[in-house]
């Protein structure tokens, strides 16, 4: 369960490279004057933006080339917050350059990447990475978790994920996801699935299906934009993920992602971005926690729409595992497991037909 103050304490010293600006400027925010994590470069093909982001927050160093800060010595961990498709390029380099690395989820576009990605770990043993799926470090699934783990939801027998989220914004002002590489079951899938995958373990089949929504055509989007997820888990349980990017969102009553764990004892619902989760434990009344005070962390940078506060707890969760020589996680076989479901799914998608979840 990590702390949500504004800053929590890691027991040494870190230096922080972040490449990739348009989501990365909101860790460097979140950092800013942290006592022991300092963002001592960043780096994105914007100079104008390396600019504005050194300018406003007192970062050292710019570049627009990556190989060039990633070859600075006094560089410990590297956070990698670039284009999907260009994940595993920058995983190679950082781990050539002898760092550390966080990397947004997806950690990659494939399988075979991610298989790749793990064996590029077992020849640099003294270099950890760790997958940033920032979903599992907002208050409410930390809360959920907290719950899960001492035991207050007994057996969890059922569990449902989704994330809905109007994405016209993003299909007209991301020109880079027009690329060919670009999936949106992957970059935006990939946050249920873990979280189902966090509580439910290893998936054994999956069944699913997906279309393009009508706001998708409208805007000349490519590919899918809605999914309907049914998995079953080695466990022998079921539960189901829903994926929905081409609507009018009704904010007020309708989360963009949220985690219903039920269990034998108790229900947790964690919701976000709403500060606030449906809790329902064996013999107490149903009630709904709000976690108000924490709304500053969370959204200190660019309000709802930008993840600072997630950011700042997996970055000071995996230095303080470095600090303590840990292993932090979702790690690359937990974040390549996740991969795994999700070629699944797409395979699914495809057939029309029930597939099984390769091993990684």
């Amino acid at each position: 369960m990590e702390g949500h103050a504004r800053h929590t304490k890691i027991g040494r010293n870190f230096r922080i490279g972040v490449v990739g600006l348009g989501e990365g400027k909101g860790l460097v925010k979140g950092l800013h004057e942290h006592p022991e994590l300092s963002v001592v470069a960043v780096c994105d093909i914007n100079d104008e933006l390396v600019t504005r982001i050194q300018t406003e927050y007192g970062v050292p160093n710019g570049y627009t080339q990556f190989e060039e800060m990633a070859g600075r010595d006094d560089i410990d961990i590297i956070a990698i917050y670039t284009p999907d498709q260009l994940h595993i390029q920058h995983i190679k380099m950082a781990f050539e350059a002898g760092k550390h690395v966080i990397c947004t989820k997806p950690l990659v576009n494939s399988l075979a990447e991610a298989r790749e990605i793990l064996e590029l770990t077992k020849s640099y043993p003294q270099n950890q990475l760790m997958v940033g799926q920032s979903s599992r470090f907002f208050g409410p699934m930390q809360h959920q978790r907290k719950a899960f783990e001492t035991g207050k939801l007994g057996e969890v027998s059922f569990v449902e994920t989704h994330y809905v989220h109007d994405m016209r914004w993003f299909y007209t002002n991301r020109a880079w996801a027009r690329e060919g590489g670009f999936d949106l079951l992957f970059a935006c899938c990939s946050h249920p699935v873990d979280l189902i995958r966090w509580y439910m373990g290893d998936v054994e089949e999956v069944f699913a299906y997906a279309n393009q929504s009508l706001i998708a055509e409208q805007v000349q989007f490519q590919g899918n934009d809605t999914f309907v997820i049914n998995l079953k888990f080695e466990s022998g349980r079921i539960g189901r993920v829903l994926g929905l990017y081409g609507l009018e969102h009704a904010h007020h009553n309708r989360p963009w992602i949220e985690v219903g764990v039920y269990g034998t004892k108790g229900t947790f619902i964690a919701k976000y971005p709403q500060l606030e989760a449906i809790v329902k434990y064996e013999g107490e009344p149903e009630r709904v926690e709000s976690y108000f005070e924490d709304i500053y962390h969370y959204f200190q940078f660019e309000g709802i729409n930008h993840h600072a506060g997630e950011f700042v707890n997996y970055t000071e969760y995996f230095a303080r595992c470095l600090a303590e020589n840990k292993k932090a996680t979702p790690d690359v076989i937990d974040g390549g497991k996740t991969i795994a479901v999700l070629e699944a799914i797409r395979e699914s998608i495809q057939s029309g037909k029930p597939v099984k979840v390769e091993k990684i």
